[in-house]
């Protein structure tokens, strides 16, 4: 991709439809995942089994909703194939907030590996902002056991 923002730089709404393109095109030839875009919706999860009965190679579906902002969609993206790469891995681990943290992190490489590029302070509030919301459940599941 030419002209690539530097890290710190916001990234152009055409730098991130190219990124979300060669994201769900290494999802789908490279891991078997469909990345679908969901209108009307603001939730984000990779679902794994079988999706479509033409295309039996596929292992499992990504959604992100259309009605995020399209750098959350863009990092959200990056976080669902974190979650891809885990499943099809077979090394999930038990704790969400781990599992969480590692479908940030493995995402954040194939950003890597693809040379794209990402603001990383916007990634990190957003990572921060899921992680945080799992914690907090967590915590409340804690605090309720315990009453």
């Amino acid at each position: 991709m030419e002209d690539l923002p530097t890290s710190n730089n916001t990234l152009t709404k055409d730098y991130i439809k190219k990124a979300i393109k060669i994201l769900s095109d290494y999802s789908y030839d490279e891991l078997f995942v469909l990345v679908d875009f969901v209108e009307e919706s603001e939730e984000c999860s990779f679902g794994s089994g079988p999706i479509d009965s033409d295309d039996l190679d596929l292992i499992g579906d990504i959604e992100i909703g259309r009605s995020l902002d399209l750098e959350f969609q863009y990092y959200a993206l990056i976080h669902e194939i974190g979650h891809a790469i885990i499943f099809c891995g077979k090394s999930e681990p038990n704790d969400v907030v781990i599992l969480e943290t590692q479908a940030w992190i493995e995402g954040l490489n194939i950003v890597r590996h693809l040379g794209l590029k990402i603001n990383e302070a916007s990634f990190r509030d957003q990572m921060m902002y899921a992680l945080n919301l799992y914690h907090q459940e967590i915590k409340k599941k804690y605090m309720d056991l315990h009453r």
